[in-house]
C-alpha cells in the first residue's frame, strides 16, 4: 500500500500514510466478518477503493473546522481517509445499517480519529447543518440532493464553495440536467490520479444554494 498511495500521494506525511495502512488493515478485518466492500475486490482495496476516497486530497482542501457529512458511508469512504488527510476538520459519517455503524465506531475508536463522529440514522432524517456533504455512488444524483438538500450552509471557506461533492460516473451529466443544476467543477479522476482504471470516472461540486434550491422543488 506504501508505494502505491506515496507513489500517488507524495504530499501526505508518513504518520497520515501509517493512519491509512492501519486502516486499510482494519477495514479488512471487518470485512470478513460483515460485507462493506465487494469481497471479489477486497485484495484491490487501495488501488480501486483508497485511491478514490483521497482524489480530493489532490484538488481541494478542507478548511480548519468544516463540517463534513459523508452520506452513506458504508466501510467508512471516502470519510476516514479524508478525515486522515484533513484531521482539523470535523467529519461525520452516516449509514443506515446498524452492523456497519457498529464497524466504523470501531475503526474510528481504534484510528483515534478526534474528528468524526459516525451517526446512525437514513440521511433523510438528518436536521443538522454542513459545509459540505460528501456521496460515493450513493444513488442517483437527484434522490441525493432530495434527501440532503436541506442540510446546508451556504457559503464558502478558503475558495472551496460549499456544496456537494460526489464520486460519480458519466451518468452525472444526464442527472444533474433532469432537475437543471450546472456544476460548479467536474474533476475527470483520470487526470487526477494518473490511472486508466479511473476512466469515465468524476468527483462533482455542486453549489450548496443549487442544491438547496433544487430539493425545495422536489418537496410535495
Amino acid at each position: 500500500m506504501d508505494d502505491l498511495i506515496s507513489q500517488h500521494f507524495p504530499e501526505l506525511s508518513e504518520a497520515t500514510l501509517a493512519q491509512l495502512r492501519a486502516y486499510a488493515v482494519l477495514l479488512r478485518e471487518w470485512n470478513g466478518r460483515i460485507n462493506l466492500i465487494s469481497r471479489k475486490d477486497v485484495e484491490n482495496f487501495e488501488a480501486h477503493h483508497l485511491l478514490h476516497a483521497l482524489a480530493p486530497v489532490k484538488v481541494l482542501k478542507f478548511a480548519d473546522g468544516v463540517r463534513v457529512l459523508d452520506v452513506g458511508t458504508g466501510g467508512g469512504l471516502p470519510g476516514i481517509p479524508l478525515a486522515i488527510a484533513f484531521p482539523k476538520a470535523q467529519f461525520f459519517l452516516v449509514d443506515s445499517i446498524e452492523k456497519k455503524v457498529k464497524a466504523l465506531k470501531d475503526m474510528v475508536t481504534a484510528l483515534n480519529l478526534q474528528n468524526v463522529q459516525v451517526v446512525h440514522k437514513r440521511a433523510e432524517e438528518l436536521e443538522s447543518k454542513f459545509d459540505y456533504i460528501l456521496g460515493r455512488a450513493v444513488a442517483p444524483l437527484p434522490d441525493f440532493i432530495g434527501w440532503i438538500g436541506k442540510n446546508f450552509r451556504v457559503g464558502s471557506h478558503e475558495g472551496l464553495e460549499n456544496g456537494i461533492l460526489y464520486f460519480k460516473g458519466t451518468l452525472y451529466r444526464e442527472e444533474l440536467a433532469a432537475i437543471h443544476i450546472e456544476p460548479l467543477k467536474v474533476w475527470d479522476l483520470k487526470e487526477v490520479l494518473g490511472d486508466e482504471y479511473y476512466a469515465d470516472k468524476f468527483l462533482v461540486h455542486i453549489a450548496a444554494a443549487d442544491a438547496r434550491k433544487a430539493a425545495a422543488k422536489m418537496q410535495p
